[in-house]
């Protein structure tokens, strides 16, 4: 008997689905077989890297470890601001390179000299706590000679001040006379009138030496104003006009508060290496900071005691006119016949100086050639006098 061709098409079907769920079944079969042998296989790994390493190494003991000692003398600075004309921002830009730099300086009352070498960042030049107001200027200059009235109309009409705000001209790329080039300049009373005649223009390299926080871009004149912090908060890339001095007298007034504020945290009293303040550590050989308190001074108790390297900020100098006389305390005394003007900047040269020691007395203000200058100074002659530690390239006009 012949079966139909329907029953066996039926069949065939059947036998086909049949055969693809076998399959189906081995598949997933041979794919958890492989899932499972990766996972043995992986944690068998881990176990043989863990023997090897205990074999290899001894054993570890992980105990609690105790907190860091922070180091006060080392607190970083805070961030920068961007440069830019007017309100630069809370925190300023830093110019702490520039405090090292040893300009010419005429001090008020003696516009025919004798010209002095004074670092920018000393006590005399930039006090602390003062806020000042650098005015980047050149005799060639037209613009800067136009507004140099002008700053002084303003700090006439803001006797309130006081010694809290101080005008600090520089003579900036200039190859004129600083005695010459100040004189009859119509500006306001600045305790010290600076030139930076150095070779290639030290000053001018330094302030442009960041190109996110460029202080001088080539043209003159240029008004900077230093806070608290010795940091650049307001800034003019350009001449000074009308409208202008008053948004400066606000500014100024603003710094002014901070000085005066006494909260914990307060801007002016927060302390870190460069903001002008000698602070902590930072007189100290370990944790010297030449911009905050100058050069190193080597000083012993006895002449059995080794030198111990202190940093020593000199003192503010009184200004006395030139017809008078500085007493020790600091007052100024009319000149009679036979008095001599003091001059406490000028340490006398000790006698013991070209011994190839730095002895008691003795730093590289009144021998250099004993008492090492700080880099890039180094000690060389300057004309008739002695020598003294200068910018390599400076030379007397």
């Amino acid at each position: 008997m012949t079966t139909p061709p329907s029953a066996n098409n039926a069949a065939l079907a059947q036998m086909y689905i049949w055969w693809s769920l076998i399959n189906l079944f081995l598949a997933v079969t041979a794919i958890c077989v492989t899932l499972w042998a990766f996972v043995q296989e992986r944690d068998l790994r881990g176990e043989l890297v863990q023997v090897t390493a205990a074999r290899a190494c001894p054993q570890k003991v992980i105990v609690s470890a105790k907190p860091p000692i922070v180091d006060e003398a080392f607190v970083p600075a805070p961030p920068q601001d961007q440069a830019k004309s007017g309100y630069i921002g809370r925190s300023g830009t830093s110019i702490v390179a520039a405090m090292t730099l040893e300009l010419e300086a005429l001090r008020e009352g003696r516009p025919e000299g004798p010209i002095e070498h004074l670092r920018l960042g000393s006590q005399q030049v930039l006090p602390p706590r003062t806020i000042h107001v650098v005015n980047l200027w050149a005799t060639w200059c037209a613009p800067c000679l136009e507004e140099l009235p002008d700053f002084k109309a303003m700090f006439t009409r803001r006797p309130d001040w006081g010694d809290k705000v101080r005008f600090v001209p520089i003579m900036l790329k200039d190859a004129a006379a600083p005695e010459a080039a100040y004189r009859d300049k119509v500006m306001p009373t600045a305790p010290y009138k600076l030139a930076d005649r150095g070779f290639n223009d030290p000053l001018a390299a330094i302030l442009t030496a960041d190109e996110q926080r460029t202080l001088f871009k080539g043209n003159l004149p240029v008004t900077l104003i230093l806070d608290c912090n010795r940091r650049v908060r307001w800034a003019q890339f350009d001449k000074l006009q009308g409208g202008q001095f008053k948004e400066l007298e606000g500014y100024i007034d603003r710094f002014i508060d901070e000085i005066d504020d006494d909260s914990p945290g307060a801007w002016c009293s927060q302390e870190w290496p460069g903001n002008g303040r000698c602070e902590g550590d930072e007189n100290t050989e370990k944790h010297h900071s030449l911009a905050d308190c100058g050069p190193l001074r080597k000083i012993s108790k006895s002449p059995g005691d080794p030198a111990v390297a202190v940093s020593v900020p000199p003192p503010a100098e009184p200004l006395c006119p030139e017809d008078s006389v500085t007493l020790p305390d600091g007052r100024c005394k009319p000149k009679l016949r036979g008095d001599t003007k003091v001059t406490p900047h000028k340490q006398p040269v000790m006698a013991t100086c070209g011994n190839g020691e730095c002895n008691d007395g003795e730093d590289n203000t009144n021998c250099c050639e004993d008492c090492a200058c700080e880099a890039p100074m180094v000690c060389r002659q300057m004309g008739a006098g002695p020598k003294r530690c200068l910018l390599p390239g400076l030379q007397k006009k």
